[in-house]
């Protein structure tokens, strides 16, 4: 008894990968012009038909699932891979982890080698929603996904997060009620981050909404080395800023230390705004004003799409779950009237 030729065996007489056979059997992707004869060529030789290609690639479930993250030394990634862990063990699927270090091609290359690993669904956050090579990929691939912290302007791509330039807005209108009159913005790289681009706009909004002027921004790398010498240059051109608020928790830590390195007080001279929630921000002194976001929920909930999907053989339904967020006054945010050095700073609090 012969036996059946698979999309192995014309994988291994190519000398390609069974992506690359799928790719270019299914017309799904991209491939070299070398490949697509390599391949048809031993598709031929093997009377390898095409309308079994289909058949060949409908494996039994690995009960696996990709995730990508930027990384996880910052918190609210491990958080969320908490999250995905819980819902996937759950459900009777493991996780495989990828990293991409806020890099579009390395975002590309974990997912590349999560995909031959033959996973079911991937969950993952991409640096900027709006021009993802991995959401490409993973649309030519036909793998379900989902994204956690991303939010998109369009339903083009399953998400689940939070409204970042609506949380942030109500930072704006707190630093504002505060008495403030000139708030800087600290981010990290705009043109590669979508939220810290929302977040930016939200506290426009909140500007123009307190007849402020638009807030300066301090463009920082992912992990700042030279984080004074940037506020430095942004007190030397607008010494009238008393608050600063940063587009995560991680930046006004940093932000902090930075302060105090150039004589700057918190919240005495500076008050500073975070946003995310982690841990840490609610023990340190002054602990941190910031928005408390759901993290391990959005890593539940996005894999639970995920899951829904794979078990209903279909793709995640193009849509934006929006969860709830809480802002947090901390002792890191004071009335700009408020001579905080002369009295104890006050426990932080809580406002929905």
């Amino acid at each position: 008894m012969s036996t059946k030729v698979t999309i192995r065996d014309v994988a291994s007489l190519a000398g390609c990968s069974i992506a690359t056979v799928s790719r270019v059997l299914n017309k799904s992707g991209p491939s070299s012009v070398e490949n697509q004869k390599r391949v048809l060529a031993a598709a031929k030789k093997l009377n390898f038909e095409f309308n079994e290609v289909g058949r060949s690639l409908q494996r039994q479930a690995s009960k696996t699932l990709g995730v990508i993250v930027p990384t996880i030394s910052n918190p609210v990634f491990a958080d969320a891979i908490e999250g995905v862990q819980e819902c996937a063990s759950e459900n009777g699927y493991r996780i495989l982890l990828g990293f991409a270090n806020y890099n579009t091609k390395q975002e590309l290359k974990s997912l590349e080698t999560l995909l031959a690993h033959q996973i079911d669904g991937v969950v993952l956050t991409v640096g900027d929603i709006e021009d993802s090579p991995a959401i490409k990929r993973l649309e030519q691939s036909s793998t379900p996904y989902c994204l956690m912290f991303n939010q998109s302007r369009n339903p083009g791509s399953p998400t689940v997060c939070v409204d970042n330039a609506l949380a942030a807005q109500k930072v704006g209108e707190e630093i504002f009620q505060l008495g403030h009159t000139s708030v800087a913005f600290l981010a990290v790289r705009m043109n590669s981050s979508d939220r810290s681009r929302q977040r930016y706009a939200g506290l426009c909004e909140a500007a123009r909404l307190a007849k402020m002027p638009k807030p300066p921004i301090v463009e920082v790398n992912y992990e700042p080395s030279n984080l004074e010498v940037s506020l430095a240059k942004l007190f030397a051109e607008k010494p009238d800023v008393g608050a600063i608020f940063a587009s995560n928790d991680m930046l006004a830590l940093a932000c902090i230390r930075a302060l105090r390195a150039i004589n700057k007080r918190v919240p005495e001279d500076v008050s500073i705004v975070g946003f995310d929630g982690i841990a840490i921000t609610d023990l340190v002194q002054p602990s941190i004003a910031t928005v408390l976001t759901p993290c391990r929920e959005m890593g539940k909930q996005a894999t639970a799409l995920v899951i829904d999907a794979l078990q209903n053989n279909r793709s995640v339904t193009p849509q934006a779950v929006m969860l709830p967020f809480e802002f947090r006054s901390g002792q890191s945010l004071v009335s700009s009237q408020t001579n905080v050095s002369t009295r104890e700073l006050q426990p932080a609090s809580r406002l929905s």
